[in-house]
């Protein structure tokens, strides 16, 4: 059984969004170490955790970004995103759940 939010099916013990294959014409993103001493923020969106790699929307300091969390042989392998303002941060967002960047 699943059921569909919005363009997304999901099975039903899933809880968010799951991030599609990407597009033929994909725009790639920047990602970047996490920075050292920064507080972690705070998860505003999140993309299911039964795919191998997780994407969190994260605000902090007036600006968000994306954390990607992948499971990569067998270790946890995290990166961050460009930091951008909140409308341009929610555009990105809604491309990754679209398959328009990675």
């Amino acid at each position: 059984m699943s059921w569909v939010v919005g363009h997304w099916r999901c099975p039903s013990h899933c809880t968010a969004p799951h991030v599609p294959t990407v597009r033929p014409h994909y725009d790639q993103l920047t990602w970047h170490s996490p920075r050292r001493g920064e507080p972690g923020g705070r998860v505003v969106r999140w993309t299911c955790e039964c795919d191998e790699v997780v994407y969190e929307m994260i605000t902090l300091g007036g600006l968000r970004f994306i954390r990607r969390t992948a499971l990569w042989a067998g270790q946890t392998v995290i990166h961050e995103s460009d930091r951008w303002s909140l409308h341009a941060a929610n555009d990105v967002w809604v491309a990754l759940l679209f398959g328009h960047v990675r």
